[in-house]
């Protein structure tokens, strides 16, 4: 069965394809309002389901912190599912609270530590050396800009992340003679959160990430994404 978004039927080959405002495809939740919050608050359940699934390795005492924490980061382990395709996504400021907020829980189980201990965020990220997931996902994303910048021109990839680059600065779709961007707030995007990112305009960015080198050089720092 073809699932495809929209609200009108849509026919293939005199075949009726079912319209659905929301489907899984690769592993990712596919949503119609173009957000990415719906998949964002399934990788949370799942990677929930990985941190009950090991709740006796939380529980040993014999096991030191090192070796619990790295469970958490493993392949197939809690980090791992809960990142999984975040290169991709865009996120407002309340999908990046509710992100370091789960992995607060998770560190706090893994040290034990109740809400009654009074042990600040800080001291639990100090004591754990986790990286920020925020941080994560603005290096994923730093990651991928570059690699797709790099690929061949005529890629789709390559083709659809120029078009947007280009969006951004201002200018014209070729094929849309007269476009205007429509009224009101932009919404947040993927390139404007590249942009905060690495602290450079989407037009400098794509220039500098024709060079490998150049590109890995430029450190990302955590995403500052707007409500």
């Amino acid at each position: 069965m073809v699932l495809c978004l929209g609200q009108g039927a849509v026919n293939v080959q005199g075949n009726t394809v079912e319209v659905t405002d929301r489907f899984t495809y690769l592993g990712s939740d596919i949503s119609s309002c173009g957000r990415s919050t719906p998949e964002m608050f399934r990788r949370i359940g799942l990677g929930s389901s990985v941190m009950n699934q090991l709740a006796c390795v939380w529980r040993q005492s014999r096991l030191s912190l090192s070796t619990k924490l790295l469970l958490y980061n493993a392949l197939n382990f809690v980090v791992s599912v809960l990142l999984y395709g975040t290169e991709t996504w865009t996120l407002v400021k309340s999908d990046e609270q509710k992100l370091e907020a789960f992995q607060m829980s998770c560190l706090r189980r893994i040290l034990r530590l109740c809400w009654f201990d009074f042990v600040s965020n800080t001291s639990v990220m100090n004591h754990t050396q986790q990286e920020s997931i925020c941080s994560r996902i603005s290096s994923r994303r730093h990651s991928i800009f570059g690699h797709v910048r790099r690929l061949c021109e005529s890629a789709p990839a390559h083709e659809a992340l120029r078009l947007a680059v280009d969006t951004r600065a201002g200018h014209q779709p070729d094929n849309r003679p007269g476009w205007r961007r429509p009224r009101g707030r932009p919404r947040q995007t993927w390139v404007r959160q590249l942009e905060v990112d690495v602290r450079l305009t989407a037009d400098t960015a794509w220039s500098m990430a024709s060079d490998r080198e150049v590109w890995r050089a430029l450190r990302p720092i955590a995403g500052q994404a707007v409500q």
